[in-house]
């Protein structure tokens, strides 16, 4: 398809959209892909989020705040689904090995949202009569023009002739803000990066949403849940409502952006020079706060640390060693360039075969299995 014009697609196409991407051979691969913690470096009893589990939330929440400001749910769904389908093993620490080894290799301009691009319109092997997964042009543009502190949005081509994305583009870049603040928060408290009573100091949002849900417990919540319980139950009331209530916000607040900005269209969305779909000052705080206590207490911890330079490690070492017998990377991955076709198809590894991969070819030591 690939329309640039929104006027004669239908929601059913987004939809369909949405279908090829979760049936994808590349969408199944993220389930053993990073989000923060290492699955391979990981102890047997770690719960936390992996890629997969991270864009189911995104999509959910992309729907809820389409719907909240009258904009396209499939399309916002869509764009969720594949944002991060371009995303190597290892997270971004496998991100940052992959760039860099690219860059040596004269291809600076590699990045997710550039790979992303190219599994949906030409690496992912589904259909016999095309490459790719054949995207409306709008979900291919939310996944190219993907941005958030943690992703670079494509700069060149077809996507940069507007100073922005649609307003479902721009949706699924808050969603996914909000999905990893709130996920990643539950996961740091439940693994004792960040305790429920530091919450108390990172924002008076979060200080309040503790007290009520404290207030809860004492409450009622005794009374259905033994004691031991307390602090889930607790942890799970303070993120649920701050999800609530940051969908709500950023609800409001881009209702009132479009109204201000006179935004009436999905060009006028594209061609504005503000980005519509925004949080209230209180919230921006909020989003500012936490995203430096995570960054101190959880991305930057220890073990984080040492699991993402054994994984930046093991990524060099494989790209290096594929170079060197490009027989071992099969052919649909391969093109004029020898280091982008290595490139494509370590992006394509998960964290699981990355890591046998380098182990058969000699260049990473055995992992414990998770």
């Amino acid at each position: 398809m690939h329309e640039k014009s929104d006027e004669p697609t239908t929601r059913v196409a987004y939809a369909v959209d949405a279908d090829r991407i979760v049936h994808s051979g590349t969408f199944r691969e993220l389930q053993y892909k990073t989000q923060v913690q290492s699955l391979i470096h990981a102890p047997p009893a770690a719960t936390f989020r992996t890629r997969l589990n991270h864009v189911i939330e995104v999509a959910q929440l992309a729907r809820r705040l389409a719907r909240d400001v009258d904009a396209n749910e499939s399309l916002s769904e869509a764009i969720a689904l594949g944002h991060d389908l371009g995303h190597p093993p290892f997270g971004h620490a496998g991100e940052r090995a992959l760039r860099a080894a690219l860059a040596e290799h004269g291809s600076p301009d590699w990045n997710a949202n550039v790979h992303s691009l190219a599994v949906v319109d030409e690496v992912e092997c589904a259909f016999s009569g095309f490459r790719g997964l054949d995207l409306t042009w709008a979900t291919r543009e939310g996944i190219a023009r993907h941005s958030t502190p943690f992703d670079e949005p494509v700069s060149f081509g077809e996507f940069a002739d507007t100073p922005n994305g649609g307003i479902e583009c721009q949706i699924v870049d808050a969603a996914d803000v909000l999905a990893y603040l709130s996920h990643d928060l539950d996961d740091a408290i439940a693994d004792a990066y960040i305790s429920l009573d530091e919450l108390r100091g990172i924002s008076t949002l979060l200080a309040e949403l503790l007290e009520l849900a404290e207030r809860e417990w004492d409450e009622r919540g005794h009374a259905v849940w033994p004691a031991d319980d307390q602090s889930l139950v607790v942890r799970k009331a303070v993120v649920a409502r701050l999800i609530a209530r940051s969908i709500r916000d950023l609800g409001n607040s881009t209702r009132e952006r479009l109204e201000e900005l006179g935004l009436e269209t999905p060009e006028g969305v594209r061609n504005a020079a503000e980005r519509c779909v925004v949080q209230s000052e209180p919230y921006e705080s909020l989003t500012r706060s936490l995203l430096a206590a995570l960054t101190d207490r959880y991305y930057r911890s220890s073990d984080v640390r040492e699991s993402d330079a054994g994984a930046g490690q093991i990524l060099r070492e494989l790209f290096e060693a594929l170079l060197a017998e490009p027989g071992r990377i099969p052919t649909r991955f391969k093109s004029d360039n020898l280091a982008v076709g290595t490139g494509t198809y370590v992006a394509s590894l998960n964290d699981r075969t990355a890591t046998a991969l380098a182990e058969e070819l000699g260049v990473a030591q055995p992992s414990p299995a998770v």
